[in-house]
């Protein structure tokens, strides 16, 4: 059973790529999806801590309608300022963990990660954020 709840997750995930690219719902495409997904070589890595990535997943879900109101505020907003800020990295050893939190780094509108600052326990960031109202700027 500790083996077939990671196969499923996998071979569910390759076959939705599978799906995803080839825009075909098929039968016949979601069997050769299929033997492609569980034909295709596994990676071998050490055990996800659970609370971890399941931060990781909610973090990133909670990232797609927080970027849909980046955009608007960007769209109809004042004139963006460019900012460099940085985050605390979540687990840098677990590659899905890093994966999660580049993709909900990199999800909001004009925002992307640099790199790595102080050791590796933070990302550095570039964002494009509103600027300040016509009216509050200082002379």
């Amino acid at each position: 059973m500790r083996r077939l709840l990671p196969l499923l997750l996998t071979t569910g995930f390759r076959l939705a790529v599978w799906c995803l690219l080839t825009a075909d719902l098929s039968r016949l495409n979601l069997l050769i999806g299929l033997v492609v997904s569980l034909l295709l070589p596994r990676a071998h890595s050490r055990p996800l801590p659970l609370p971890a990535l399941l931060r990781a997943l909610g973090r990133s879900l909670l990232a797609v309608p927080q970027a849909y109101l980046e955009a608007l505020r960007l769209i109809f907003g004042r004139e963006p300022v460019e900012q460099e800020t940085s985050e605390v990295t979540t687990d840098g050893a677990i590659p899905l963990l890093v994966f999660l939190d580049v993709f909900r780094i990199t999800l909001t509108p004009f925002t992307i990660v640099l790199g790595l600052e102080d050791g590796g326990r933070r990302y550095r960031i570039h964002s494009l954020t509103p600027g300040p109202r016509r009216g509050d700027q200082t002379p």
